[in-house]
Order: C-alpha cells, then structure tokens, then sequence
C-alpha cells in the first residue's frame, strides 16, 4: 500500500471540521439528540475523548511524518504536542462556556488518546519509511 501524503491531508482537514461541528453542538447543548447514544455505553464519553482526540493525533502525526524533538533522552512528537496544546485550550474554554462543564477525567482521556495513537502513527511511519526504502 502506497502512502498519499495528499489524500491524508485532504482526511485531517475533513476531520478536523467534523470535530469542529462536535464541538459546535457541545457548546450549544445540543448534543443529546445527535450523541445521545454515548450515554448509554459504559465509558462512552471517556472512551469518545480518547478516540476522537487520538485518531486526530495520528493524522496530524502522520502529515509530519512523526517528526519529533527531545529532551534529553525523551523524544516528543511533534504533532502530539500540537493536538494536547489545542486540545487543552478548548477543555479549559469550557469553564467560561454556560452549560459546559470542565472535567479532568475527559482532558486524561483525550490526553491517553493522543499519546497512544501519536505512537501508532510513529509505529505506522516508520513502517512506510522502512519499506519504501527497500
């Protein structure tokens, strides 16, 4: 399979914009009649932080090919680290948003997201870059 770094650029942005509509909604308070479903499952609202922050990690990660910094001997992604900077601000938003509330719980959820699913997208470009190489 080859890797068409335009077709995931084209995905992020769409992405992007369905998260954007989620958070719309969610500041709206209309949410019950689109999500509604979530409540019903175990974790819903935790497990849909750490999806939805995580899948946005790895299509950032996967437009900067997983470039990452460091220090010392801990390396950072890059992209994982723009996501949890945006990703913050918008949790703490609501604090100033009626009918929102802030809430730790959903900032480690999407916090484990981006952390796991930045890691994919390492683990995923280094497999592009290693086999087209060969």
């Amino acid at each position: 399979m080859k890797f068409n770094p335009v077709k995931v650029k084209i995905l992020t942005v769409c992405y992007i914009l369905i998260l954007a509509g989620i958070i719309f909604i969610a500041n709206r308070r209309s949410t019950a009649y689109i999500l509604g479903f979530v409540g019903s499952i175990p974790f819903g609202d935790k497990l849909g932080h750490f999806f939805l922050m995580g899948i946005l990690s790895f299509l950032v990660n996967l437009i900067l090919d997983a470039r990452d910094f460091g220090f010392g001997k801990i390396r950072y992604l890059l992209g994982s680290l723009i996501v949890a900077v945006i990703v913050t601000i918008e949790e703490f938003s609501q604090l100033f948003i009626r009918g929102r509330s802030f809430d730790w719980t959903d900032l480690v959820a999407d916090f484990l997201g981006i952390l796991v699913f930045g890691e994919l997208a390492r683990l995923a470009c280094n497999k592009l870059f290693s086999s087209n190489e060969a």
